[in-house]
């Protein structure tokens, strides 16, 4: 294949991105997708595979012939080429050592923890909610799984960055394709059963996909997942499973490229959170996953996983956010009700709880400033908080009970 038709293949692949299904097929099966909307998804596009598509594999009239169809394999051929070539590259990474916890650092009991990073400035961030002032002392435990996206040799490397960050805590973190996580299963469920830690699974695109069925694999088992979070999944991306206790979603329901506004699925009780970026304009399918600001919360919420119990107090309302184009990202875990008194505002109780206005309007509707009623029930945006007093050691890994499948 001529030097500058593969580059121009790269390129195409790097700036396609998850909307490249067609091209990448063979990818799923390769990957192991085969049950949910991923399933259903691809039924349906062989189902409509016929006629005078070009890409149809069947002998339809109205096919190209002559040096149409020369030119049609000619393509073809190079699309498998460049398949070929991604699936050997992520292979040769799945068949390196995997990151173990033992060999993640070692931090002495009782050592200090250093200062989550700051998101922002005051302008730019609005003050966490009451619950989330209290300072502890948090010993990191847990094993991250973090999964790229299509062509993820070449863009979706935020992901490499987040993982280095959160084993830059003490945590072990692994990162590769979405086309090899079923290669990190048996051990993933080995290592929780020979010394339960807090999971975390985090996917880009993809990645994403491949993170909610890594985590059914894992419901499987009856092994719960403490955080799973995914940037801009595939609009076939599978419901979130009930053996999640903490699941997050940002994405960008104006992009083609991902745009999975994932829901709960059967007998998920956990916290859900999910924000919509489409009035980000800075913010793109192939940058979502680089955000600082994001990544930064992400790594605060998996230090404090070990000593942040998933079963807090009151009511988990799910939060689905349309982040202004004005606003900064704050990753809340869910929603909590509250009631409220004759004459408070959703502006007052903005005030009361410090969370932005904007928030409450979405969740609650209503006009920011119109009179309240006595005992009206009201959903705060929250985060979930560690309950460890200063240097203390945490045996609590998971609060959740298998609830089924």
């Amino acid at each position: 294949m001529p030097s500058k038709q593969l580059a121009v293949l790269l390129l195409a692949a790097c700036l396609t991105g998850c909307g490249g299904y067609t091209m990448f097929d063979s990818s799923f099966s390769a990957a192991g997708f085969g049950s949910g909307k991923s399933a259903d998804w691809r039924s349906s596009q062989a189902s409509t595979s016929t006629g005078d598509d070009p890409d149809s594999t069947g002998s339809a009239s109205g096919s190209p012939s002559g040096a149409a169809q020369s030119n049609a394999s000619t393509s073809k051929g190079d699309t498998d080429a460049l398949n070929s070539l991604f699936a050997r590259a992520a292979q040769s990474k799945a068949n390196e050592p995997k990151l173990s916890q033992a060999s993640a650092p070692v931090i002495p009991a009782g050592a200090p923890v250093a200062k989550p990073i700051a998101l922002a400035d005051a302008r730019d961030v609005p003050p966490l909610p009451p619950q989330a002032g209290t300072k502890v002392t948090v010993v990191p435990r847990g094993r991250a799984y973090l999964f790229r996206g299509i062509a993820g040799l070449i863009y979706s490397r935020g992901m490499d960055k987040l993982a280095e960050r959160i084993r830059s805590t003490g945590i072990a973190a692994s990162v590769d394709t979405y086309l090899v996580w079923r290669s990190y299963i048996d051990q993933a469920i080995r290592d929780y059963r020979r010394e339960p830690q807090p999971i975390i699974l985090i996917g880009h695109s993809m990645g994403g996909d491949a993170a909610l069925a890594f985590a059914e694999a894992l419901n499987a088992a009856d092994i719960p997942v403490s955080l799973l979070v995914t940037y801009d999944p595939s609009r076939i991306a599978d419901d979130v499973p009930p053996n999640v206790e903490r699941y997050i979603n940002i994405f960008q329901s104006s992009n083609i490229m991902g745009g999975g506004n994932v829901v709960q699925g059967t007998r998920f009780h956990g916290h859900y959170a999910s924000y919509n970026l489409k009035n980000h304009s800075e913010i793109i399918h192939i940058n979502i996953e680089k955000a600082d600001r994001i990544q930064e919360q992400l790594v605060s919420k998996v230090v404090e996983l070990a000593a942040t119990p998933a079963a807090a107090e009151g009511e988990a309302v799910p939060l689905h956010l349309e982040v202004p184009a004005d606003a900064a990202v704050e990753l809340w875990d869910s929603g909590t009700p509250v009631t409220v008194h004759a004459g408070d505002t959703l502006k007052t109780v903005a005030d009361t709880y410090h969370v932005p206005l904007w928030s409450l309007t979405e969740i609650n509707g209503g006009s920011p400033r119109a009179a309240l009623s006595e005992g009206q029930r009201i959903v705060v945006p929250r985060h979930l908080v560690p309950t460890t007093s200063p240097g203390t050691m945490t045996s609590s890994i998971s609060s959740y009970a298998p609830a089924g499948r």
